[in-house]
């Protein structure tokens, strides 16, 4: 018999059955509940993982849990978790909470961050190597980059699609973007205007994203050795969602 492990979570006591309706959304079925004597739950999705919940009445605003589970296919995963949500809301949630995140890939995995409605944080990746040793090789790349521009970006992408931490991913892009001293080219203004467009749709700041959509609508696509294609993509599922939003 092989071991597993069930991830425990905590959720607020009077708000337990709408963390439970979110992870119906997402395709998980209810395999065990109890109001007493403590409100217990247990969600299964069939082939990814087990969550278990319990009510606390004493949960406070803030509180924050999270587990990682590997895939081999996380397109495969991201599109079925993705139509479920769509299906129930009618839209993905991509702010706020509860939130899913888009698909990302960062040094060491392509992941899809989805966070339910008191903080709790499931982190869907495929890896795409040793992780440890690709962080130490991106960790070395950065190091040894002379822009000053180049390593703010590289920090900024992190914090937004590793750490969904778009406040500080916005503040050091803009403040790159700003008081650079050094001349930027075509392809570092494209890829930042980007990323930050992403952090100001996450943050709700509707005076900038509208500025930021107008820009990369009249940019040219850089002609540089290196590689857009993933950056163009984002830029067009953004503008896409953005266009859907009226």
């Amino acid at each position: 018999m092989s071991s597993s492990v069930i991830p425990l979570y905590s959720a607020p006591y009077r708000e337990f059955d709408e963390v439970l309706s979110f992870y119906t959304a997402l395709g998980f079925e209810m395999v065990y509940y109890q109001k007493a004597p403590y409100r217990y739950a247990s969600m299964k999705k069939e082939e990814l993982v087990e969550i278990g919940f319990f009510g606390d009445k004493e949960f406070s605003e803030g509180h924050q849990s999270g587990c990682f589970i590997v895939v081999e296919d996380i397109t495969s995963v991201y599109q079925e978790l993705k139509s479920q949500l769509k299906e129930y809301y009618g839209k993905i949630p991509t702010k706020g909470k509860p939130r899913f995140s888009r698909l990302n890939r960062t040094a060491e995995d392509v992941r899809v961050n989805i966070t339910d409605p008191c903080g709790n944080t499931v982190t869907i990746g495929q890896p795409l190597g040793d992780s440890q040793k690709l962080m130490d090789e991106e960790e070395d790349r950065v190091k040894n980059l002379s822009s000053r521009f180049e390593k703010a970006y590289a920090q900024a992408y992190r914090y937004a699609y590793s750490k969904e931490d778009f406040s500080a991913a916005n503040n050091l892009i803009s403040a790159a973007l700003n008081r650079s001293q050094e001349p930027l080219t075509e392809a570092m203004i494209y890829k930042a205007k980007v990323l930050q467009l992403e952090c100001c749709l996450a943050l709700d700041i509707p005076s900038k994203v509208s500025v930021l959509a107008q820009e990369l609508k009249t940019l040219a696509i850089p002609s540089s050795a290196e590689d857009f294609t993933e950056i163009i993509a984002r830029k067009n599922e953004l503008l896409k969602e953005l266009t859907e939003r009226g």
